[in-house]
């Protein structure tokens, strides 16, 4: 079982190589008959409900497959955990093939919702079946080099990565590294008049960055091998003010990492091994200097079978199993802290077709479809899993159950329910205690926004976090030549124990959590613990929308080609427990801090010839932040709707590469924050907020990137 959860900013590529749209119209997202193909390269038992060929791909323009992979993601299966297979199997680990320029792939299948029960992931999400070329190779690198419009910093970056790709053999070898300055309060007039004692402090610290990652997969016959073996190393050092005056604090960490894989059949079992070890160097320079060394090995087993199944299909059985053990050795103060942790899990999950979707017409004898009064009920199975997990922080069972129905081709809905347990990693738990980068908070006892000091680290009490949720999610789609998508899903989720970082300096949660804020003797905020805690329990509940268009080209007028996509959360519930027999903190009415309850984000894509536009953008509804919990006051923070717009203009030079428009060089433009928005907030009288300028929460502003690639 491989699963492969991807979020919006883990797509990107360490380098980018962006093929280009042909000259004809690519044809939009197509909708395939449910049936299956024979005999074609890369097909997956279930048959895909959408294809991307390799002229839609090449018109994405992506730099990688990881971001051809993340746009359809986001797409088809917003929120939801996907399952990424390769060539229509599973590989010991699929994220060796993602770093490939996009022109590798030859097509992306998404299969329907529910899919991905079928190879142990979540019974709501879906499979994306990556079909590569049989041969590839390419040489690539680029540079960037960006800083603010209002000056005070710059950073610099260079990328270079050489791929090679035969079959399902594949070497990747890539060169990361960036620079970057400091900013200083010094470099923003309006900061250091909202923080007169600022003079000298980072609000945005220097940085370096270096890193070497090789990843290999071999065929071994019916079996496959994967290793991917990195190093980085990450630095960074910024100035604080503290009662003595200036202090520097400078944190550098190295990290070692090889994992490699083994995967195939033996006595019909589809089965995998993974192994993974790691280790760290932290060292931290300051008031409180340390060092933690960290080294952690952990292995993985999962089995996948088909049985026979009720006449609908087979029934799809996953098994699996892992082990870790952790060492933690932390130098801090003149004494050295030594730990041993370890911890283990096992997880079993079926899915039970129960009906075939509808077959086309002169066919229907193929499929085993239910009926009921004559009208098919398309395709629907239901999924049970059940585990457990023992660490030293705690353990317990897991439980999850599923469904997913497929009235129509174009028509899927999933449901899902779990009850699952998460463990706190070794750095939450044993991290040393260092003085952290300074924050700008409002305190509402004096009523004005200060600079704090910020305490981090770990903390040894946590405990395993326990929480329960449940999903249903509505795909429609695509619809029309414009190939119209919409995505639907409402989650709930409840946790006990969940593993919290954030308090605000309101007067309950100080007088609940006294030793986590430090005044001076004239009653100033100085200091707050950020180090993470087990909070009693929460409540949440949103309703996410997602809305794709890709409009239809004219074969005849020009080569130009659109997509926009449009996603929107909405937060119905948010409350906080943060200990036995305090308050409940209604976040969406303004306790705790406040949280908005609407976010809206969109991407217009525009791409004609070897010109792309990209525009990005993101607006969050405003909201209240209360001084005292429960109660509306003339006292309280109301934060302002913000909005902010992304730029980013590529021009590409094309070349022929076996048959696919690839990219030959690329000079890129990127304007983040184009009309230079920050967050606002006025006090709910309407009178200023004392210290809360524009510069306090984005000190930053508009970022401007040149980006130069070429490929060899």
């Amino acid at each position: 079982m491989i699963s492969l959860c991807l979020t919006l900013a883990g797509f990107g590529a360490a380098v980018q190589a962006t093929p280009a749209a042909p000259q004809a119209a690519p044809p939009a997202v197509t909708v395939l008959p449910d049936v299956e193909v024979a005999a074609r390269r890369g097909a997956t038992r279930t048959p895909p409900q959408y294809e991307y060929d390799a002229a839609r791909i090449d018109a994405l323009a992506g730099g990688s497959v990881s971001e051809v992979l993340g746009q359809a993601v986001r797409q088809f299966s917003p929120g939801q955990p996907p399952v990424v297979i390769i060539n229509g199997v599973r590989m010991p680990d699929p994220s060796v093939f993602l770093d490939l320029p996009p022109d590798a792939l030859e097509r992306l299948e998404v299969l329907p919702a529910g899919s991905a029960a079928e190879y142990g992931g979540s019974p709501s999400g879906r499979v994306f079946n990556l079909v590569l070329q049989r041969s590839f190779a390419s040489r690539d690198g680029a540079m960037t080099a960006a800083t603010p419009t209002a000056g005070g910093f710059r950073e610099l970056s260079a990328t270079a990565r050489q791929s090679r790709l035969q079959d399902r053999n594949v070497a990747n070898l890539t060169l990361a590294l960036r620079d970057a300055s400091a900013l200083l309060a010094d470099d923003r007039p309006a900061y250091l008049r909202d923080h007169p004692d600022s003079g000298g402090v980072s609000l945005t610290p220097e940085s370096r960055f270096l890193s070497a990652n090789a990843a290999f997969n071999r065929s071994l016959g019916d079996w496959a091998a994967s290793l991917n073996a990195s190093a980085s190393q990450t630095s960074s050092r910024s100035t604080t003010r503290d009662a003595d005056g200036l202090t520097v604090l400078s944190t550098d960490t190295r990290r070692w990492e090889v994992r490699s894989g083994l995967s195939g059949s033996v006595l019909d079992w589809t089965a995998q091994v993974n192994l993974l070890a790691t280790a760290d160097v932290v060292e931290a320079e300051g008031p409180a200097p340390s060092q933690t060394d960290l080294m952690s090995w952990s292995g993985a087993v999962a089995l996948n079978r088909s049985l026979p199944g009720l006449g609908a299909g087979p029934i799809a059985v996953n098994l699996s199993a892992d082990a870790n053990r952790n060492r933690t050795r932390t130098e801090a103060g003149g004494e050295t802290d030594r730990r041993a942790t370890t911890g283990s899990a096992w997880q079993g999950q079926i899915n039970v077709p129960l009906s075939q979707p509808a077959p086309p017409p002169g066919l229907e004898g193929e499929a085993k479809t239910l009926k009921i009064g004559g009208v098919s009920l398309g395709g629907l199975s239901v999924s049970l899993g059940a585990g457990g997990r023992d660490t030293d922080a705690g353990g317990g069972s897991s439980l999850d159950l599923g469904a997913a129905w497929q009235p129509r081709d174009q028509i899927s809905l999933s449901a899902s329910w779990n009850r699952t347990l998460t463990a706190p990693s070794d750095l939450d738990r044993f991290a040393p205690p260092r003085q952290g980068p300074n924050a700008v908070v409002y305190d509402f006892r004096t009523g004005e926004a200060v600079e704090v000091q910020t305490l981090v680290g770990g903390n040894p009490d946590l405990t395993v976090a326990r929480s329960e949720g449940a999903a249903l999610n509505l795909s429609l789609g695509p619809f029309t030549p414009w190939s119209v998508g919409f995505n639907q899903g409402l989650s709930l989720a409840r946790a006990r124990d969940g593993i919290s970082s954030t308090l605000q300096p309101t007067p309950q949660t100080e007088a609940a959590y006294p030793d986590r804020f430090l005044r001076d003797a004239s009653g100033r905020l100085v200091r707050i613990d950020l180090r993470p805690f087990n909070a009693t329990a929460s409540e949440t509940r949103s309703l996410t929308t997602s809305l794709s268009l890709n409009p239809p080209v004219d074969p005849e007028a020009s080569a130009a080609t659109w997509t926009v996509n449009l996603f929107h959360t909405w937060r119905l519930t948010d409350r906080t427990e943060l200990g036995r027999g305090l308050p409940v903190l209604d976040r969406l009415a303004g306790d705790g801090g406040g949280v908005s309850g609407q976010d809206l984000g969109w991407t217009l894509s525009r791409m004609k010839g070897p010109l792309k536009i990209d525009v990005t953008g993101r607006w969050t509804a405003g909201y209240r932040s209360r001084a005292t919990i429960g109660e509306d006051g003339p006292a309280d923070l109301r934060i302002s709707d913000f909005a902010r717009l992304d730029l980013k203009a590529t021009y590409r030079l094309f070349r022929d590469v076996s048959g696919r428009r690839a990219e030959g060089a690329r000079l890129e433009l990127s304007i983040q924050n184009l009309a230079d928005e920050r967050p606002s907030a006025r006090l709910a009288d309407g009178a200023p907020a004392p210290g809360y300028g524009r510069d306090s929460r984005d000190p930053v502003g508009r970022r401007i990137e040149i980006t130069l690639g070429k490929r060899f």
